[in-house]
């Protein structure tokens, strides 16, 4: 049970984490109070630990953002303002950690903890897999037609190099939550159980966040530059969508597949313990 005085200190500390943040430009004003209510739910359900996880997803993510930016953008698919990150993204990439971490404060279960991690191991690894795969030299796959090369930052393209980026940190993260005790278990068959249960989860949630941006995520067309891009607007202009839903943008593919990465992680835990 966390006492009044760590609660205290758990929002000062959050609070701090985020004008940290803002000063960095990493997010603006709204995406941090969405960010602020996401860490504070974390950290009331299981202490720092929690909080930790959600620290190191937005410090790396953010860092690896704003990382070779100005070529990202001459793609055409770095994300808006200098990778500044609002409140869509928040709540896209840390929706199911919120629900997991209510579902965790009223039921105290482990399984829980797992799709906890799952959700921050399937956000990490797929940001890590867009914005790494971005600077590979060979050009990407279509996840549904591997035969066909498409140009850098495609929806639905994978390479090499994006993936390697997202099974490793999905695999450094589930060692990293039992490292921190966001997973605990009574032998080492538990916890074995559960690590795997939080890689192949985000394995698959990176999966399915591929097929979507592939199949039913929107593609528009800058009028003025002729690029592609995942963006509304471009050059200041409102673009034209040539392929998929035009409102189904990243975040409503990201917390989909974060969903879904999350609750296969569940299934999973619970498949594995039963052998």
């Amino acid at each position: 049970m966390t006492s009044a005085v760590e609660v205290i200190i758990g929002v000062i500390v959050i609070l701090g984490l985020a004008v940290i943040a803002i000063r960095w430009r990493a997010i603006d004003l709204q995406g941090a109070i969405a960010g602020v209510i996401i860490s504070l739910l974390a950290f009331l359900a299981e202490g720092f630990a929690w909080l930790f996880m959600i620290v190191i997803f937005f410090g790396v993510s953010s860092a690896m953002t704003k990382y070779r930016y100005d070529y990202k953008r001459k793609l055409g698919f770095a994300q808006d303002k200098s990778g500044t990150r609002s409140w869509p993204n928040s709540v896209a990439n840390g929706g199911v950690a919120a629900i997991a971490s209510l579902a965790e404060l009223y039921t105290h279960t482990e399984i829980f903890a797992v799709m906890f991690l799952t959700s921050v191991a399937v956000a990490l690894a797929d940001t890590l897999a867009t914005e790494v795969g971005l600077l590979s030299h060979s050009k990407p796959r279509l996840i549904t037609h591997l035969s066909k090369t498409v140009e850098a930052g495609t929806s639905g393209g994978v390479s090499l190099l994006g993936g390697i980026a997202a099974i490793s940190s999905a695999v450094g993260l589930s060692f990293l939550g039992i490292a921190v005790a966001v997973i605990v278990g009574n032998s080492l068959y538990d916890l074995f159980s559960a690590a795997l249960a939080v890689v192949l989860g985000a394995t698959i949630g990176v999966f399915v966040d591929s097929v979507l941006g592939a199949t039913v995520q929107g593609i528009n067309k800058c009028s003025k530059c002729e690029n592609l891009t995942e963006n509304l607007t471009h050059h200041g202009q409102r673009t034209s969508t040539v392929r998929g839903l035009r409102y189904v943008d990243n975040n409503v593919v990201n917390f989909t597949s974060i969903l879904v990465g999350a609750i296969s992680s569940i299934g999973l835990y619970l498949l594995v313990n039963a052998l």
